[in-house]
């Protein structure tokens, strides 16, 4: 792994970023980030040397072992573009959980509407499927919603114990990489990105959202002046991203996209596409059960009727 200085990256071209130095961090390859003064400067943030390393974990197997980090957990079709979804049309309560039981249970507890899927059917019982484009014409401002999924919940779950834990998507790319860079920043973590995949594997969906979520993690450490350590895998997940000029056709060609249209749900990858329509950013809060919040640093969520696909 080398040691790199941002440069800022394109909208197609974000694997731009230039060698700089040797390899630098710890032997086992997970440098925090770290602040460090300048010899005989003051303790000034602004006179610091800022560094972080930007890592992605492809599929979720690869974040076990990771250190004190900032995690973004990625599954793009479809959990994390329900869940800024949902928060973006103002559910007071988002829970999560992975059992169709205790899905259930919290539902009936809380009065909660029932969301989530099996293999991407509607389970029974349940008011919607995990579907962002039917929750969002929903009634859900100032309801409880419970959501549970076949593969996102898990992995948020198994994440908690990590310094903190955001969603991400392409529809939050731009405010959840800046949220993420500044918690990272703040808890000298690193930060990962963390790809939810198929039943553990690779999901080319989550790639190259994960590319667009690190493409602009790079932007936002560029513009506060930080040395950025790429590993192989984030610089993977760039070139991933650029490869594509637009996002919906990484989307409509994948596994997951393709799954998804087959069971009639295909406005749902369109949606999914939609880059930077909202600043809505979720926030894991561990516990019993698994609770999502919105980042109060973010900014105020957009409209989802922008079509921007880049």
């Amino acid at each position: 792994m080398t040691q790199l200085r941002a440069m800022p990256p394109n909208t197609h071209a974000t694997g731009m970023a230039r060698s700089s130095t040797s390899s630098a961090g710890n032997e086992g390859g997970t440098p925090t980030s770290s602040v460090r003064r300048r010899k005989g400067s003051p303790a000034r943030l602004e006179e610091a040397e800022l560094s972080m390393e930007l890592d992605v974990a492809l599929v979720p197997s690869q974040s076990r072992g990771w250190a004190r980090t900032v995690c973004v957990v990625v599954d793009e079709l479809r959990a994390s573009s329900t869940i800024t979804t949902l928060l973006d049309m103002g559910c007071s309560s988002l829970m999560l959980t992975a059992g169709l039981g205790d899905a259930r249970r919290l539902a009936h507890e809380h009065g909660g509407i029932l969301a989530g899927e099996r293999h991407g059917l509607t389970p029974r019982g349940f008011d919607f499927n995990n579907s962002p484009a039917a929750l969002g014409g929903a009634q859900v401002r100032g309801r409880n919603v419970v959501l549970c999924t076949t593969n996102g919940t898990r992995v948020l779950a198994s994440l908690q114990e990590q310094a903190a834990v955001l969603v991400g998507c392409l529809l939050n790319a731009r405010a959840c990489a800046e949220s993420a860079v500044t918690l990272a920043l703040s808890l000298d973590a690193r930060l990962g990105v963390v790809c939810a995949g198929m039943s553990g594997r690779f999901a080319l969906d989550d790639a190259v959202a994960a590319g667009a979520i690190v493409a602009r993690a790079i932007e936002t450490l560029t513009a506060r002046g930080s040395t950025v350590h790429l590993t192989d895998a984030a610089r993977a997940a760039l070139k991933l991203h650029a490869a594509y000029r637009h996002p919906i056709t990484a989307l409509r060609q994948s596994a997951s996209g393709r799954l998804v249209k087959e069971l009639g749900a295909g406005a749902d990858v369109e949606l999914c596409a939609r880059v930077e329509s909202s600043t809505t950013v979720p926030v894991l809060q561990p516990g019993t059960p698994l609770r999502i919040a919105v980042d109060p640093s973010a900014r105020t969520p957009v409209d989802h009727g922008s079509s921007t696909f880049n």
